[in-house]
């Protein structure tokens, strides 16, 4: 490599580089520090920090408000991933053999240019409503009484309602993703394995899946990533975000760093370092999240 080249190299890669650690990695740094630290106010200079060592993710694990939201967020995680993924596939196959695809696809990935505050009008007083909700009537309807008169909007079904009501929603970006992915399969290897006899589940667990195994393992990094820090639609969907029911690290961590009317109630030693530890927490979920999805899905590569 000349002179002149490196030098060239040098100049564009420095701003992305001063960027990168003055906006990520510093911050990074800092928020990994304080979490060593009690901090009782944000505005709070260093001089005023003390340090406990691991006392605040030792507090984290005995704290029931934290253990409860990260099982909110790992029921999202797996039962809503899987639920959202299905129905993804299953509308990325559909709309495939359909001429109306483009309209299609575009309704169902309209929920995804909507604000979630307004989606989360919509499905509380439209959808989940006890009295004219669409699902009351629907269910009443088809003579489900049962069904029928479900509160969806009640504390117990909270987290359902909100969980169902985010899975929709996501549908349609997966859905367009996945239809991307499959698009890029030459229709060759499908004429192919019709000449042989393969059947629609066969082609697709072995044609479709192993050609986007690259693209899927993406899709489901952005779910993963999406559900670890699940914050709009629980702080929206609860209120005062600190509903139990409802409740994610995210929102538990905002409440601990800029306060709330029920901070003081849930913890004995609320500080925005434990906030950062949550912080921190979360961070390690994400690298545990990736590490684990490419050694589970491997990076083979095909081409075609």
């Amino acid at each position: 490599m000349k002179k002149n080249e490196r030098k060239m190299i040098v100049l564009f890669m420095a701003p992305v580089v001063l960027i990168y650690l003055i906006f990520f990695l510093y911050p990074t740094i800092r928020t990994v520090h304080m979490s060593f630290f009690k901090v009782r106010n944000l505005a709070s200079p260093a001089s005023e920090w003390s340090f406990v060592g691991f006392k605040n993710y030792m507090d984290l694990t005995k704290n029931p408000l934290f253990v409860i939201s990260y099982k909110n967020i790992m029921a999202i995680l797996f039962i809503g991933g899987l639920g959202v993924f299905i129905l993804a596939f299953f509308f990325a196959v559909v709309l495939q053999k359909m001429k109306t695809k483009k309209f299609f696809r575009a309704a169902i990935y309209l929920p995804n240019v909507i604000t979630p505050v307004a989606l989360v009008v919509m499905w509380t007083q439209y959808v989940f409503n006890s009295r004219f909700g669409f699902l009351k009537s629907f269910f009443g309807a088809l003579g489900l009484d049962r069904l029928a008169a479900i509160p969806w909007t009640s504390p117990d079904w909270a987290f359902t309602s909100m969980m169902i009501a985010f899975c929709f929603g996501s549908v349609g970006y997966y859905m367009v993703i996945i239809m991307a992915a499959m698009d890029k399969i030459p229709k060759d290897f499908y004429e192919c394995a019709d000449l042989e006899g393969a059947g629609s589940f066969t082609k697709f667990f072995r044609i479709t899946l192993p050609l986007m195994k690259d693209i899927l393992r993406t899709a489901i990094t952005f779910w993963c990533l999406g559900a670890i820090n699940f914050f709009l639609w629980s702080r929206v969907f609860s209120g005062s975000g600190m509903d139990p029911k409802t409740l994610s690290p995210a929102n538990l961590m905002f409440n601990m760093i800029f306060g709330g009317s029920k901070t003081q109630q849930v913890a004995e030693h609320i500080n925005v370092g434990m906030g950062a530890a949550i912080g921190v927490t979360l961070c390690a979920s994400v690298i545990l999240v990736f590490v684990i999805l490419n050694v589970v899905i491997s990076k083979e590569k095909y081409e075609y």
